[in-house]
């Protein structure tokens, strides 16, 4: 069973996803800590500065390593553009929720942020994978058989 889904592709590519995902999220954390604590910033404002940062590190790992896409030129400007806009969505969802539980739930902005971050990862997950970073058929075939 292990086996199986080790080598299902879909499977090995949302794992990658979430090792990115991960890396990210701490790196994002880590940002979003440390303008609130100690440059004082409202636990707002550190999410959206937080977020936009990550998000260039999740762009590159997750076109160069989890999807392995191969565009260039203006297909790249493209993606930015596309990915741009999946994170412009995200953001919007993230804070959302951050404000939403630390306002009116009562909870720590980081607990907040951490029910926050568990939820957009679907969100970052679909659209990159289904439309910024979507593959041909043939490259699918072709990717498929290079990992094995």
């Amino acid at each position: 069973m292990i086996l199986k889904l080790l080598n299902n592709h879909n499977f090995r590519q949302f794992f990658k996803f979430c090792i990115v995902g991960g890396t990210a999220a701490v790196i994002n954390f880590v940002i979003y800590y440390v303008c609130t604590e100690y440059l004082k910033f409202w636990y707002v404002y550190s999410a959206v500065i937080a977020y936009l940062l990550s998000a260039v590190f999740n762009f590159i790992a997750n076109k160069i390593w989890t999807f392995r896409n191969k565009e260039s030129g203006r297909e790249i400007l493209k993606q930015v553009a596309k990915f741009s806009i999946v994170i412009s969505a995200g953001l919007t969802i993230n804070t959302s929720i951050i404000y939403i539980l630390t306002e009116f739930g009562k909870l720590d902005y980081r607990i907040s942020w951490v029910c926050a971050t568990g939820l957009v990862i679907f969100w970052n997950y679909g659209f990159n994978r289904l439309w910024t970073f979507r593959v041909k058929k043939v490259e699918v075939a072709d990717e498929v058989s290079s990992e094995l």
